[in-house]
């Protein structure tokens, strides 16, 4: 045999075999290089092709459905807000730890105020539940007012109201998921509503002012733990929630932590952990060295009425004030704001020292 065929011979045995580049296999390998299962791939992916979008679809593999698209409320924030929180973050950032002056102190509040005011209308929060900050120059000092668990923002707005036209700066904050008229139900612990308040607080006391504490029901609870942490000139606690309307067996359980275990919290539900937070304030009350106004009702049917008494005999401040309403139940601004609590609290924080 001549060279010239040997060369023929090889390079038409080479063609023959199938490439394995690519990871391709030597099955199904016929003369011409050409394989049934390539050819039956190349038939079905031409036959799909074919196939509308929602054949292809319905002959795949069930697969998980697609999401919903979030609703409007939950949807990304706008360019406005954006904007306004690159402003507020980049004035924090430039002042760093140092107090403001009187003028920076308002500039520093009206944008942390465009801010939550365009972030809950964007949530679509209703008018009730939205947070409320008000600030004025030349003012008297500041009030930080904290809303309970089965109350709301908006049971606070009146006494708001009132504090700003006597020349105070105001903020009424919104807890998320507390506020809830008619339950005392919350996935929030007591330790980020606190967190929270902390933070709102600090915002306050960027000045170098007073800033007061005002606290409704829980909200009373989150007053006294933050004026263990922070320079409160004086707390104003309303239906003060610190004696909890349980079984003495139930708060037993808590003091000891047994409610930890999975069968226990499960019996306590939600109140286990609103219980947590009753039981450090009790045991704090000693170590709350500013003056308190303490108001509650003797029918509160949300708090225990024995929460103003204890009060009274642990709050070491010898201006502490107490106040006893005979009705009103647990809405006590309802009842009684008008008539005597708006007055008796700015009197007794304007003398506050």
């Amino acid at each position: 045999m001549k060279p010239d065929d040997r060369d023929n011979n090889r390079n038409r045995s080479s063609s023959s075999r199938p490439s394995n580049r690519g990871g391709s296999s030597r099955r199904g390998s016929s003369r011409g290089g050409s394989s049934r299962g390539g050819s039956s791939s190349r038939d079905q992916s031409r036959q799909s092709q074919q196939r509308s979008p929602q054949q292809r679809t319905s002959n795949a593999t069930p697969s998980r459905p697609a999401p919903k698209p979030a609703a409007a409320s939950a949807g990304p924030v706008s360019a406005h807000t954006q904007t306004l929180t690159l402003s507020a973050w980049d004035m924090a950032r430039t002042r760093r730890q140092l107090p403001d002056t009187p003028r920076g102190q308002v500039m520093t509040l009206r944008a942390h105020q465009r801010l939550v005011a365009s972030f809950e209308k964007e949530r679509k929060i209703p008018d009730p539940d939205r947070s409320v900050l008000r600030v004025k120059e030349d003012s008297k000092g500041s009030f930080l007012l904290i809303h309970g668990v089965s109350t709301r923002p908006g049971d606070l707005h009146e006494l708001a109201d009132v504090l700003f036209d006597s020349d105070y700066n105001v903020y009424v904050l919104r807890l998320p998921d507390y506020g809830t008229p008619g339950h005392t139900i919350s996935e929030v612990s007591w330790e980020s509503a606190l967190y929270q308040a902390q933070q709102c607080f600090q915002i306050l006391a960027r000045g170098g002012g007073k800033v007061h504490v005002v606290g409704l029901g829980f909200g009373a609870t989150l007053a006294m733990l933050l004026a263990l942490k922070e320079k409160v000139s004086s707390l104003v606690l309303l239906s003060p929630a610190i004696m909890p309307r349980e079984s003495f067996f139930q708060r037993l359980v808590v003091r000891l932590k047994l409610h930890r275990l999975g069968f226990i919290h499960s019996w306590l539900g939600w109140n286990a952990d609103l219980m947590v937070g009753m039981d450090k304030a009790r045991g704090k009350i000693g170590k709350i060295k500013v003056p308190i106004y303490a108001a509650q009702c003797e029918d509160d049917d949300r708090a225990s009425p024995a929460s103003l008494r204890f009060l009274q005999n642990k709050a070491p401040n010898k201006a502490s004030r107490f106040q006893v309403f005979p009705e009103g139940g647990h809405a006590i601004l309802a009842e009684h704001g008008k008539d005597v609590l708006y007055n008796q609290i700015i009197r007794f924080c304007g003398a506050a020292k």
